[in-house]
């Protein structure tokens, strides 16, 4: 947390009677900007089923431990978090005395989903709706975290500025890096620890859409498909 230590409330108490200037002005409070952004899903058909076998997923194997999963298609894509902050100062060089403030915070949390579905599945007209369909309840996911922390981390980042003042100072001058460095700290630990939270619900809702249920569901949409997807997954099954 940043105080005021005993040499600048000294200093501020000389500056009082001498120079009104000098003093913090209250700021206001900080502007913050949440700014989800989606990008355009991009689509991947150009791999086959034995390439597809490869990628490593978070999936969690629903068919239990006697048999082999094949993958058919998956999401991929990262929920970038980046944020950046600007500062506003008051120095004066004559009593050596600075304040700092934020003025503005903005946070994006960007998604950059991709669909891939294996070559030979998406030539099938029906395979490919029926996998298409299910990948897209993973983007839809992931756009449902993004809107829900997107105001979790609006609303953790103001309490928690709004505790320290927005603001610090007076300081000496020579501490202006030293102490932005600690505004800024507190802002990155706010944000890495919804982050963390985002990314473990992230992983359980993603979960709960790659159910049993929800495989079998893909699989009874297209039951003129069985006997071409023996043959196709015959030379990936040991």
């Amino acid at each position: 947390m940043i105080g005021i230590d005993p040499l600048t409330i000294s200093s501020l108490l000389i500056l009082a009677g001498a120079s009104t200037s000098a003093i913090c002005p209250k700021p206001k409070p900080t502007k913050i900007n949440i700014v989800p952004y989606t990008a355009k899903v991009k689509y991947d058909y150009h791999k086959s089923l034995k390439q597809i076998q490869n990628y490593s997923t978070d999936t969690v194997d629903p068919y239990g431990f006697h048999g082999q999963t094949i993958t058919q298609g998956f999401m991929k894509g990262q929920i970038e978090l980046r944020h950046k902050i600007k500062f506003g100062q008051i120095k004066n060089k004559h009593y050596g005395i600075a304040c700092a403030w934020y003025n503005e915070i903005t946070v994006n949390i960007n998604i950059d989903p991709t669909i891939v579905i294996a070559k030979e599945l998406y030539r099938d007209k029906c395979m490919r709706k029926a996998i298409l369909d299910h990948e897209l309840k993973h983007v839809r996911v992931d756009r449902e975290i993004v809107n829900k922390y997107s105001k979790i981390m609006g609303d953790k980042l103001m309490n928690a500025l709004r505790s320290r003042g927005f603001s610090a100072g007076p300081f000496e001058l020579k501490r202006m890096n030293e102490v932005t460095y600690k505004m800024q700290k507190v802002v990155q630990q706010v944000l890495e620890l919804e982050y963390k939270k985002l990314g473990i619900e992230r992983e359980e809702r993603q979960r709960e859409v790659d159910s049993l249920g929800e495989y079998n569901k893909v699989d009874s949409k297209c039951p003129n498909f069985q006997k071409k997807k023996q043959k196709l997954y015959s030379s990936l099954l040991r």
